[in-house]
């Protein structure tokens, strides 16, 4: 998002207002020790929505009634500002055009004061980020307290992009600002694909609806498999009721088969119907003495199926037994270390023998190989265990096929012990007919046709949800996004003073996981950590965060993140002790550096060079983007170098514009 910053300020508490003002591209802020340089990056951050306030406690906080930042998106100016007096609040209020007249203690009215978070979801509106609901996953949603839905993306993962503090800029450990915290860290990622312009609403709202209908495409598919159990355990039950029917009816063939019936149902009841009637009874037939004796002789095929099973089963828990007596017996069992034999002295000629000395050795070593060869012997117990499920399934399985087999013998023993007793044989037939029936009713019951219309509809749904979703293709444009801005740090990386062993700079970055490392010739990954050097961790930093402000100036009105970046004191790494710099030109505090260091050290004048290179390259890089894109991401430095001679011929009073604090501070003069 084009943004720049007007001015950053503060109004005292005698109204006095205190600005610093800055233009497009490269600012520099140049000064000693003490003077409120880094209070800008913090007053910027305070103004931009931050809870806390860090501005250094001092002259500044002692003196501040109100700090303000004057700024314009796409050409639109603002002003945003916070009163240290009323924390929870923050200030916003349009000024166009932008006029620093305008920015008086009057101008801060009360009136445009607001809670906080109605000020953070203000500004986000006015960077275009009109997403109301970013949850992908309502089964996400339905986990959280309350129902939550996910945290919308906020102007606070902006400044992850913008601000490099003077802790951080060449920091090992840590490359984003804010990333110190899991849960901003985690929102600045996972919110990086809105920012960048990938997804809009809609693309969450699709993603809603697939993740409900495939939950719904789920449970029908449950369901139709748990009609198919149901209909698959009547039809088992349907064969043996059929044949018990048929029997009792006398018939010596099936009038109609298993097959019609199970096939169609209904039909078969009403074809039913006309054949078990009265008038079609054999009472000559033997066919339920048949029926009866074959379901004896299958049950006893059963049964001795199961006692040969048992017997496996009996044999193969025994082995299993035996094996870890075996086991345990080889554990206690220890081989002989050494062999004492005494010699063998013939009673008569006092004569030595060694031959059972001999023997002893020998034994030893069969001993040795033997308890060795123990040792090795694979176990066979889990193959016998896995053998024993595989049988005990067998097992229950054969259970239950007797138990519906004694139950047909005992249907027809009840049977016939009723027409012993002089009941109608008809009535029998009525009563199994009924069975036969309710399990008829319980198969069209089960029928799963409306599911099937359900799934079709559901998958077309689906479909067209996919087709939708693929027109965005997150993940393959966050990995394109990736290898731009890869490329672009190889070249702005190689006009950087990194390190031999890490030249040529071959850095990677990921958007999806956010990690940078260099990538050595031989494929090994050096993540920042592993880096030595204070120089290579500030390369690293900067090379990064030009490429990715390249690439957001790319995506221009697409991009959400403002084209700020700062970075304060960044030449601390060859300047350490410029922590402490107190002179009144940058010459003087240079000359007390160079008598300071040892001949060992690395000699000032190089460290000039590495500092000028760098203000060159940000320059050089500025001013590119501003010829390929129309305008430059603005970059505001804030440091003690100062006079330096930049590559490109840009003058570098230009770019500190009149904001050089030797003489003075933000606020008051300095002594």
């Amino acid at each position: 998002m084009k943004t720049l910053i007007h001015e950053i300020g503060v109004i005292d508490k005698q109204g006095v207002k205190h600005p610093v003002n800055f233009q497009a591209g490269l600012n520099v802020v140049t000064g000693k020790s003490s003077t409120g340089k880094s209070a800008l990056i913090e007053i910027f951050d305070y103004c931009f929505g931050s809870g806390e306030n860090t501005i250094p406690k001092g002259v500044i906080t002692d003196s501040a009634t109100i700090y303000y930042v004057a700024l314009a998106v796409n050409d639109k100016s603002m002003v945003i500002a916070r009163d240290p007096k009323t924390p929870t609040k923050a200030f916003f209020r349009r000024i166009e055009p932008f006029n620093t007249e305008e920015i008086q203690l009057h101008y801060f009215s009360a009136n445009y004061f607001r809670p906080l978070e109605d000020f953070k979801h203000y500004i986000r509106d006015e960077f275009f980020l009109d997403i109301d609901d970013v949850d992908e996953s309502l089964a996400a949603r339905a986990n959280r307290r309350f129902n939550q839905k996910a945290p919308r993306p906020s102007i606070r993962s902006f400044s992850s992009f913008m601000l490099q503090h003077q802790n951080l800029v060449a920091n090992k450990h840590a490359l984003f600002y804010r990333f110190d915290e899991k849960k901003k860290r985690d929102q600045a990622i996972e919110h990086t694909k809105i920012f960048l312009g990938l997804v809009d609403q809609k693309f969450f709202h699709l993603s809603q609806e697939k993740e409900r209908l495939t939950a719904e495409v789920r449970r029908l598919e449950r369901s139709k498999e748990t009609n198919k159990r149901a209909v698959d355990s009547y039809k088992q039950k349907v064969g043996p009721e059929l044949s018990q029917l048929y029997a009792l009816m006398g018939f010596e063939e099936e009038p109609l088969s298993l097959e019609k019936v199970l096939r169609h149902p209904q039909n078969a009841k009403d074809e039913l119907d006309e054949i078990i009637v009265p008038e079609k009874i054999n009472h000559n037939s033997d066919a339920i003495t048949q029926r009866y004796n074959q379901l004896k002789l299958e049950r006893t095929q059963k049964t001795s199926e199961l006692r040969r099973l048992q017997r496996q089963t009996a044999s193969i828990n025994k082995h299993i037994g035996e094996e870890e007596r075996f086991t345990n017996n080889v554990k206690q069992f220890s081989t002989p270390t050494h062999v004492h034999i005494s010699a063998s002295v013939c009673p008569f000629c006092k004569t030595e023998k060694d031959t059972l000395q001999l023997s002893a050795e020998k034994l030893q070593q069969a001993i040795t190989k033997v308890s060795g060869n123990l040792a090795q012997a694979r176990p066979m117990k889990a193959k016998f265990e896995s053998s024993l499920v595989t049988i005990q399934r067998d097992t229950e399985h054969l259970n239950n096929e007797l138990m519906v087999l004694s139950k047909q013998i005992e249907d027809v023993e009840a049977t016939e012990e009723k027409i012993a007793k002089n009941k109608s044989l008809y009535e029998n037939i009525i009563m199994h007919k009924a069975k036969l029936f309710a399990l008829l009713d319980s198969l069209n019951m089960a029928d799963d046709s409306n599911i099937e219309k359900s799934l079709k509809e559901l998958r077309k749904q689906l479909k067209q949800i996919n087709e939708s979703l693929k027109e965005y293709d997150v993940e393959n444009e966050l990995k394109n996004a990736s290898i731009k801005v890869n490329k672009y740090m190889t070249d702005i990386g190689s006009h950087f003073e990194f390190e031999t062993s890490y030249k040529p700079i071959n850095l990677h970055f990921s958007f999806e996981t956010f990690d940078l490392y260099h990538l050595t010739p031989e494929g090994e990954k050096i993540y920042l950590r592993s880096m030595g050097s204070g120089a290579n961790w500030l390369y690293c930093h900067v090379t990064l965060f030009l490429a990715l402000h390249k690439y957001f100036a790319e995506l221009g009105s697409k991009c959400a993140i403002p084209s700020l970046l700062f970075l304060d004191q960044p030449t601390q790494v060859y300047f350490p002790n410029f922590t402490r710099d107190n002179a009144d030109t940058f010459d003087e505090q240079k000359s007390t550096e160079a008598k300071q260091r040892t001949e060992k050290e690395r000699p000032v004048d190089e460290d000039i060079k590495a500092v000028e290179n760098l203000f060159s390259q940000l320059s050089i890089y500025c001013n590119e983007l501003e010829s390929s894109n129309g305008f430059s991401p603005q970059i505001i430095v804030t440091d003690h170098a100062d006079n330096l001679e930049l590559s490109n011929g840009v003058k570098f009073e230009s770019l500190v514009n009149g904001n050089r604090w030797r003489k003075r501070g933000l606020i008051d003069p300095v002594s």
